[in-house]
């Protein structure tokens, strides 16, 4: 992760009050060897549970100061550690960890956080508000929304959601292309098929399949030098605003589309607070150039370039021989149009494919000598490709897999699992199939480091028994179910059980990680390590189920295990939310 985000994260929140309690212990006892010298040593959880709650690596930290065996330092360190109310047993363990077992009290009280917070646990407040901008999606218009347009939609959604968990406020944008060659190409192709008589009443979606169809044919008589100069023609008339029957058919074209992207949007549970035209910034993008030359830009044969070399950076063409300016110009007029709408903005984030990771490194160099306002606080964070069958694909000749057809075959592929599951009425089944299929495909892109390709196979991201969201969700629904079979649930007489079983432990040890893993998952910018955390939970809560009967059980091991049931359902709930997956009740 960028030191920018780094710097940015920094604060005073409680993340892990054990962590806190056992740091400020050991911080006081190094105090007793080396008075006031800093040490940086850690306090987490262990690799492997069997070694305890907690670990520090104090001892090895200390080991080169003071020229003494970690073990020995450890034992030392360990035997004046006392805090009998919380820690249970202390061990040391080669080649010189401390390990501390913490009383079953205090994981029974995080119960109780989890049963009184609700839908607020594991959420962090910050001792000063600060506004974070991400931008995410940068569909076109008249073209199709693709996979990658997908990717970075869900991928976007998470990460506000996941700032908005630690206590920031939180922008959505959407930077779209509504200008360039490919409305020109979309508009020519468009006068050449015709639009249908019927077409006001064709679906959204259908409507802009047909759109695309005409980008694509467009696209493959491109290479006619005749049919190139038609469409460069509707291109410079587009820009110059000429009112003609083709700029007027490119505006009918652009409302069809933003109407289909509007609802595909939607669909995945994403309302922006604020969209970007390419039309709205590309004019003051040739002023930002030609009024910096000799400064940054220099002219080449004609068109403007930042020569990067001298930044150890690529060279980039801002306007071309023609006068016409470039993408990157308009990317320089969004960054100080972001900061012209919102002046108190601390932090940009903008959310693109991995290949353009040297591109925007350019773009923010350059608006950081453009103006100082922009250091530390415009970022870009990219993100591997979304693959069909292992390979990349172009919408160009009309060979990538639009991002409708992917949530429409998804759709497909988990109504047929859930009719094997049950015999639902079909508004019951379409409605838990489609919050399925889209908990299948955003567990499947989350659950994925950023930076890393993800192969997409529909018969397999719908999966109820592996790694996947619909196993997540479903075990959701059935803690959800002991609930409705077991009656009254006392949420307010929850209290530790003098004999514990290792599965109700493991489950109960669990549940009180999530706060932390919350805070990693946001301020590391890593969705897939709530994905990991909830599968686990997932695993934990059916080990619970299958060995710890509920209704059944006595008054008082019922009410516990009913608290621990209701304790992982919200936690699912909360963990689900902050990937932008929805809950159902029922499946």
């Amino acid at each position: 992760m960028s030191m920018k985000i780094q710097e940015f994260f920094k604060n005073n929140v409680v993340v892990d009050p054990i962590i806190e309690v056992l740091e400020q212990e050991i911080t006081e006892i190094i105090k007793t060897f080396l008075l006031d010298q800093e040490v940086n040593f850690i306090v987490e959880h262990p690799s492997e549970e069997s070694h305890g709650d907690y670990a520090t690596n104090v001892a090895m930290a200390l080991a080169g100061i003071l020229k003494k065996n970690p073990l020995e330092i450890a034992n030392e360190i360990a035997k004046k550690i006392s805090n009998p109310d919380l820690i249970e047993k202390i061990e040391v363990m080669t080649p010189g960890f401390i390990n501390f077992r913490i009383k079953n009290d205090y994981f029974i009280s995080e119960l109780k956080n989890i049963l009184e917070q609700k839908e607020d646990y594991g959420s962090f407040e910050q001792e000063v508000s600060k506004k974070i901008m991400v931008e995410f999606g940068q569909p076109n218009t008249h073209k199709a929304f693709h996979i990658g347009h997908l990717k970075s939609a869900i991928s976007g959604l998470s990460i506000v959601k996941l700032f908005e968990n630690l206590g920031f406020k939180v922008i959505k944008t959407n930077y779209y292309g509504d200008i360039g060659m490919h409305t020109a190409k979309t508009t020519w192709g468009i006068l050449q098929k015709g639009i249908p008589d019927d077409f006001d009443n064709w679906d959204k979606h259908k409507k802009m399949k047909y759109i695309d169809d005409a980008y694509v044919y467009a696209s493959e008589k491109f290479e006619d030098k005749k049919i190139e100069a038609e469409i460069k023609e509707i291109n410079k008339d587009i820009y110059k605003k000429e009112d003609n029957e083709r700029t007027r058919l490119y505006e009918k074209i652009k409302v069809w589309s933003l109407e289909h992207l509007d609802a595909v949007f939607a669909e995945l549970g994403i309302i922006y607070d604020k969209q970007y035209p390419e039309t709205k910034v590309y004019e003051n993008a040739l002023k930002i150039v030609e009024e910096n030359i000799g400064d940054i830009f220099s002219e080449s044969d004609g068109a403007i370039i930042y020569d990067g070399e001298k930044d150890g950076l690529a060279t980039w063409v801002f306007r071309t021989g023609e006068g016409n300016v470039t993408y990157s110009a308009k990317d320089l007029a969004l960054g100080f149009q972001k900061f012209e709408d919102y002046p108190d903005l601390n932090l940009n984030i903008t959310l693109t494919s991995v290949e353009q990771t040297d591109y925007f490194k350019a773009i923010i160099k350059i608006l950081e000598k453009l103006d100082n306002k922009f250091k530390k606080k415009y970022i870009h964070i990219p993100f591997g490709w979304m693959l069909r069958g292992g390979k990349k694909t172009s919408s160009r000749m009309g060979g990538s897999v639009k991002g409708m057809d992917i949530l429409e075959e998804a759709f497909e592929v988990t109504q047929t699992k859930i009719k094997e599951l049950k015999d639902y009425d079909e508004k019951e089944r379409k409605e838990i199939s489609r919050v399925v299929s889209l908990a299948g495909l955003k567990f499947l892109i989350l659950s994925h480091e950023f930076h890393k390709n993800i192969n997409y196979d529909p018969k397999k991201f719908v999966n109820f028994e592996g790694f996947s969201g619909p196993y997540v969700l479903y075990s959701y629904v059935r803690a959800k179910s002991i609930l409705q079979k077991s009656g009254k649930f006392k949420s307010g007489e929850v209290e530790l059980l003098q004999i514990i079983s290792e599965c109700e432990l493991n489950l109960l040890k669990w549940l009180a990680r999530y706060p932390q893993i919350t805070y990693r998952a946001g301020t590391e910018i890593s969705p897939h390590l709530l994905c990991n955390y909830l599968y686990e939970l997932a695993q934990r809560f059916n080990q619970f189920y299958a060995n710890c009967p509920v209704v059944n059980a006595p008054e008082k091991e019922k009410q516990f295990r009913l608290a621990l049931s209701v304790g992982t359902a919200q936690v699912l709930k909360n963990g689900l939310s902050l990937l932008g997956i929805e809950t159902i009740e029922n499946m």
